[in-house]
């Protein structure tokens, strides 16, 4: 939840109105049975955020698990070992980016939140 504050954080002081956050939870620990209540949920309260509910953890696995985090991003800032699935992390794409079949590279790829987030500021820019 820290890196759910911190994300907050970062964006109250960074109000680019074209931003869209997609903020992804899913169960890591084996406390995590269910989708995070909403005092969970309100450390985002950005109009740009959208919140959702992995359960199957989907979207670690379509980016292919922690040994994949290597080619999943052109900058890499990951402090933590990951097991068996990717978590507490952010990954910032240029406007535009579409997935079609594969997860598309990402310019800025970091966990966990909490540490990486100052790092977020130049790469969250409006295009001119």
């Amino acid at each position: 939840m820290r890196g759910a504050s911190a994300l907050e954080q970062f964006l109250d002081t960074h109000p680019q109105p074209g931003a869209r956050v997609f903020v992804i939870w899913e169960p890591v620990l084996d406390t995590d049975w269910a989708e995070p209540g909403i005092a969970v949920r309100s450390r985002l309260n950005d109009p740009r955020v959208q919140q959702f509910w992995d359960k199957q953890r989907v979207l670690s696995a379509a980016f292919g698990g922690p040994e994949h985090l290597g080619r999943l991003a052109q900058v890499r800032e990951i402090r933590f070992g990951m097991d068996s699935v990717i978590w507490d992390a952010v990954a910032v794409y240029p406007p535009g980016t579409r997935w079609i079949e594969n997860p598309p590279v990402a310019r800025f790829l970091g966990a966990p939140v909490v540490d990486v987030a100052p790092q977020l500021a130049p790469y969250f820019v409006t295009p001119k």
